[in-house]
């Protein structure tokens, strides 16, 4: 059946076929001129259609001769005696000829219509299988199947760009090789190769686009099926590669908020747990001091049950931060009655250093909670405590201009380098050369989250001279 839909079979065919109509005609004399015409015109159709147009045209002119040396007196002739039959004749031809080209051009448009409604099916089938696929593992392996199968190639490879952006083969059908400059060429500028194979059919090298973006090159050798259809799969992989990422990082984000959340159930359990048995032993330290004094031991003691609540104070505040239960109760409130107790709370931690108030945002006010923009500022003053030398001077001062209420301490402590201002803010992070250092890693992160429920930002830098700026910003207040 493909031997005979040859275009070079037609021509012979054609002949046959319109001679055997000739034939046909010529055995019923009594056919009038006309109807031999249009028998001649429906042969030229089958013709163009079954062979296209070139032995459609071909039936075309031997019907146009046929018709005058057999039907168009004087017969067995091309002396055409009646003028009115030359016109007959170029009517004849020009009729054979259009519906030639017309049916070859229908035929043609109907295999192309025939092939887009296979490369949808494909497509169709790919995208299903593509969503089916959720595993990034499993998916580019069972991609690189499923597009050679839909691309009828004889070789596959499927390159991706990994972090740094060089590419890399990330599934392949077995024994597939590629020309990597080609890869390279269609990832890096998007464009687009293809050229006649050695393994027969046509060799494509394709980037792979997401959005804007390239996750990749796609490289399918030997491929019989059309060039648009292997440009339609590429965006479908890059797609599938797209959607398989974000599940990943979605399956990442659930994992990490339900780590979250027991992490934050364990630790309330944990404080909750801890708070009766430290109220215990600092009555039962207090009652021991009363009847025998106090001694090194017992100040000893109560120092580290007052640090041990204050751990346990700062793992309740940062459940009820991770909660939502935090919400500020805003108040208008002057920076300096923020500075004083602050100071007044967290005295004790200041107390081997020299201190320094400087309340000169006079005037001014922010709205906000003032308890726990206290609490935010007294983290930055125990920081400076702790990270500075005994006897050294602490500065704190409040400043304002138009827009903005400054709280600042500085310290004469060794500072903290630019490359980990951002990370100390981390929970439980603490320096290295930090470690000698009694402490939990929570102040900082604690203060920086109730300084931005209170609308305002928080930030370490370096003071003039040297040591720590632990600055608070806060919007200023309307007059």
């Amino acid at each position: 059946m493909r031997f005979a839909r040859a275009p070079w079979f037609g021509y012979p065919a054609s002949a046959l076929v319109v001679g055997a109509t000739i034939a046909l005609l010529k055995l019923f004399p009594q056919i009038s001129e006309t109807s031999a015409a249009l028998l001649l015109i429906l042969s030229v159709f089958v013709c163009a259609s079954v062979w296209q147009s070139g032995p459609g045209v071909f039936a075309a002119i031997l019907a146009t001769l046929g018709f005058n040396f057999f039907f168009l007196p004087p017969l067995y002739t091309f002396t055409i005696s009646d003028p009115r039959n030359v016109t007959a004749l170029l009517v004849f031809l020009i009729s054979g000829l259009l519906i030639g080209r017309l049916s070859a051009l229908a035929r043609k448009r109907l295999a192309q219509l025939e092939a887009e409604r296979r490369d949808l099916v494909g497509l169709t089938r790919l995208s299903q299988g593509f969503l089916a696929d959720t595993n990034r593992e499993t998916l580019l392996g069972v991609a690189a199947d499923r597009l050679r199968q839909e691309l009828s190639c004889e070789q596959l490879v499927i390159l991706l760009a990994d972090e740094k952006g060089a590419l890399t083969q990330r599934a392949a059908t077995p024994g597939a090789t590629y020309r990597n400059d080609l890869a390279e060429l269609a990832y890096r500028q998007g464009n687009s190769a293809s050229f006649a194979s050695e393994l027969g059919g046509t060799d494509i090298y394709l980037p792979i686009p997401v959005g804007l973006q390239r996750a990749g090159a796609l490289v399918a050798r030997g491929m019989k099926a059309s060039e648009r259809m292997a440009e339609a799969c590429a965006p479908l992989l890059g797609l599938a590669v797209e959607r398989e990422r974000f599940l990943t990082v979605a399956r990442q984000a659930e994992e990490t908020r339900t780590s979250e959340q027991m992490k934050s159930t364990l630790l309330a359990q944990l404080a909750h747990d801890l708070k009766t048995p430290v109220a215990t032993a600092r009555g039962a330290i207090e009652n021991w001091e009363a009847a025998s004094g106090r001694s090194e031991s017992s100040r000893l003691a109560a120092e580290s049950l007052l640090t041990l609540e204050r751990r346990i104070t700062q793992l309740m505040e940062l459940v009820r931060l991770d909660a939502g239960a935090a919400h500020p109760r805003r108040e208008r409130v002057s920076p300096t009655e923020i500075l004083e107790a602050a100071v007044a709370r967290f005295g004790e931690a200041l107390a081997a250093h020299s201190l320094f108030l400087e309340p000169g945002a006079m005037g001014a006010f922010v709205e906000a909670d003032p308890t726990q923009l206290t609490e935010a500022l007294g983290h930055g003053l125990e920081n400076a405590a702790q990270y500075s030398p005994a006897g050294s001077t602490i500065r704190v001062s409040t400043v304002a201009d138009e827009g903005e209420v400054f709280f600042r301490v500085i310290d004469q402590g060794p500072g903290v380098p630019t490359s980990q201002r951002e990370r100390v803010f981390e929970r439980f992070v603490r320096l290295d050369d930090a470690e000698p250092t009694a402490g939990s890693g929570l102040g900082l992160a604690i203060a920086r989250s109730l300084v931005e429920l209170n609308g305002g930002r928080l930030r370490l830098g370096v003071a003039d001279g040297g040591g720590t700026l632990f600055e608070m910003a806060l919007p200023r207040a309307a007059s």
